[in-house]
């Protein structure tokens, strides 16, 4: 491996996160989540969470306190809501790295981390930041920590390692510890490094994460009651698995296996043949070989336990995305001849040229059309001029970096304003409508309140607040709401429309441009 590689790779990363981080925030989650923290930065009990006035009881509130941070430091901004979740990310970089090197050298490392950041699932959680992200940087950073402390035995690694545990914790619950343990819990097994679980001074570790997790604690139960701690503790992630959670979907045990392949783009081949090179070797007479058994018990184990769920969403796999990573690179000199060269730089392509094809059909752009056909010459000279494993690691690299940038460029910012919540939020913000003059009739949801700044008052039909619209009231509606406001005599004076789409829940209708008008909700602000 050249040695500037790293060095430019890493900063075309941190250029791709740094284009993900000035776009909206998207609905429902991330909205919701940056509404709560503008309502901590203006002065809000940091121990008591509340959204839209109401007792807030599901995520810890790590991702509220950081966030609320960097708008108190930076002021509201779509990058300061990011923020803390992007530095959290690098960490799960720079952990990542450390953990692989631990075992494997650097250059595995390097590969790890590379294939962690520029994985498609990366790009997208820098850019909708939810507290998976944090999470996934908390839990790989406990794991190498616990590494370090089991292999050295030296009382910083134990501290780091109880300092990312209750991070994660404080992050979304339960499991930022459960999946450490696995992890950690399996190589100890596998590897009988019994010792490790005989230091008196592992002790301390409960400690340490009990005081980090006191003063939400606190809050949780003046706020709930018992029932708080018991919803943090338990029902939140364990009542999944059991039922008792109110969150229940009808998906499948094999939910996560198809995620999993996309997520993971343009290493889905690499993390599969690492998954299969680990399961053949525990199976085998050769297992005390294995240097480590971290990336696969933590894999498997915490893979079972999110399909067990009764309730899953795509981004719930994100947590164990670093360990996937490290087997993938551990796999890659196994995986260089020239059929497994040949067969990820094909995939490669087919990923690169099809993804880049829609984008660019979806939101047709001469200007990026053309940087598409300049990102595939240099990917073809870089092919031709390379070779060996730096051939199929560096191309797969360049190339899912042309993807990201095209998505932060092009797609994001031509899909974003499709958000017509969002874009009344920022008209009614820069406009300095009054609260008590601003009502959502029918229609609105989280980025409403977030690009507004206030908890927005609703109504559920035009009947509701047809006494209260005076000179000066804007409202926020759709078209059955604008209808019923002219039948009862409420003319505007002024009047937006917004193309409303739920841009989280893409369709390839709406991917079509010849079908798009079909899919899309008419959204109005009406001024009188």
């Amino acid at each position: 491996m050249h040695p500037r590689f790293p060095v430019l790779a890493f900063s075309a990363l941190l250029l791709i996160y740094a284009l993900g981080s000035v776009l909206d925030v998207m609905e429902v989650d991330a909205a919701q989540y940056a509404t709560m923290a503008q309502t901590l930065a203006r002065g809000g009990d940091p121990l008591q969470l509340h959204f839209r006035g109401q007792d807030y009881l599901d995520k810890p509130p790590l991702l509220f306190w950081t966030s609320a941070l960097s708008f108190k430091l930076f002021g509201i901004h779509n990058w300061s809501y990011k923020l803390p979740s992007i530095l959290f990310a690098l960490l799960g970089l720079w952990s990542t790295f450390r953990l692989a090197k631990l075992y494997h050298g650097r250059e595995t490392g390097v590969n790890a981390a590379l294939m962690l950041g520029s994985s498609l699932a990366m790009v997208l959680m820098t850019n909708d930041v939810r507290c998976d992200t944090m999470l996934m940087g908390c839990v790989i950073t406990a794991i190498w920590c616990g590494a370090e402390y089991i292999e050295h035995r030296r009382w910083s690694w134990l501290l780091g390692t109880s300092l990312a545990i209750g991070a994660g914790m404080l992050t979304k619950g339960p499991m930022g510890l459960m999946a450490p343990m696995l992890a950690l819990g399996g190589h100890v097994l596998l590897k009988r490094k019994w010792s490790a679980l005989r230091d008196p001074r592992l002790l301390l570790a409960p400690v340490l994460i009990g005081l980090l997790l006191l003063p939400m604690c606190m809050g949780l139960y003046e706020q709930f009651g018992a029932h708080g701690l018991r919803f943090f503790f338990w029902e939140q992630s364990f009542g999944r698995l059991t039922g008792e959670n109110v969150w229940k979907d009808d998906s499948t045990p094999l939910f996560f296996s198809h995620e999993l392949l996309w997520q993971l783009l343009p290493w889905t081949l690499f993390v599969l043949g690492g998954l299969f090179l680990d399961l053949g070797l525990l199976f085998s007479t050769r297992r005390t070989e294995a240097k480590e058994w971290m990336a696969l018990s933590g894999t498997v184990l915490v893979f079972i336990a999110l399909s067990l769920s009764h309730f899953k969403l795509p981004h719930y796999l994100y947590v164990i995305h670093p360990l996937f990573c490290v087997q993938a690179a551990k796999a890659v000199p196994r995986m260089s001849s020239k059929a497994w060269g040949g067969a990820q730089l094909a995939f490669v392509a087919l990923v690169f040229l099809c993804g880049s094809a829609l984008m660019l059909w979806s939101f047709a752009s001469v200007r990026w059309s053309v940087v598409t056909m300049i990102l595939c010459l240099a990917l073809v000279i870089h092919a031709w001029r390379s070779t060996g494993v730096n051939r199929i690691i560096g191309t797969s690299f360049w190339a899912m970096c042309g993807s990201a940038l095209l998505l932060n460029l092009h797609f994001y910012p031509a899909l974003l304003p499709y958000q017509a919540n969002a874009q009344a939020g920022k008209w009614v913000r820069v406009h300095k409508v009054p609260a008590d003059k601003f009502i959502a009739v029918g229609v609105g949801g989280t980025a409403l309140d977030h690009y507004s700044g206030r908890s927005v008052r609703y109504a559920g039909s035009a009947w509701e607040v047809r006494d209260q619209i005076v000179s000066g009231t804007a409202v926020y509606t759709d078209s059955t709401g604008r209808a019923d406001l002219v039948q009862l005599g409420h003319i505007p004076i002024d009047e937006l429309h917004f193309a409303d789409f739920k841009v989280q829940l893409l369709s390839l209708a709406f991917l079509d441009p010849n079908r798009r008008d079909g899919q899309i909700r008419s959204h109005y602000l009406l001024v009188f």
